[in-house]
């Protein structure tokens, strides 16, 4: 199960990364949907630009978490799994939180 978690985390942060670099625009199925990315096209790339980081953050801690779980013997340890899936979770709500941020502190173009 806990490969499940790391294989998770390196799919959100390709989904937020793409976004930011622009390959992915606005959309209904991937990326940080807010109403404040989804404004126009620069908001939701501006958002993601900002969230690359704490997603990459939190996939790396599941990472190493995991081959932490793996190398020990515990991969299916339930613990392991719930301490995995709440620093998923914390860093999506980072990852939100920080988009929010960027989108907010830009120059509005239509002002």
């Amino acid at each position: 199960m806990i490969f499940v978690e790391m294989v998770a985390a390196v799919v959100t942060v390709v989904f937020v990364a793409l976004p930011a670099g622009g390959v992915i625009g606005r959309n209904s199925f991937v990326g940080v949907r807010t109403r404040a990315t989804m404004q126009d096209a620069a908001a939701w790339r501006r958002g993601h630009q900002a969230a690359v980081l704490p997603t990459s953050v939190a996939a790396g801690g599941v990472i190493v978490l995991g081959m932490t779980a793996a190398v020990t013997g515990r991969p299916n340890d339930v613990s392991a799994v719930i301490l995995c899936a709440a620093v998923l979770l914390a860093g999506g709500l980072w990852s939100v939180a920080a988009a929010q941020r960027a989108v907010r502190k830009a120059p509005d173009a239509s002002r």
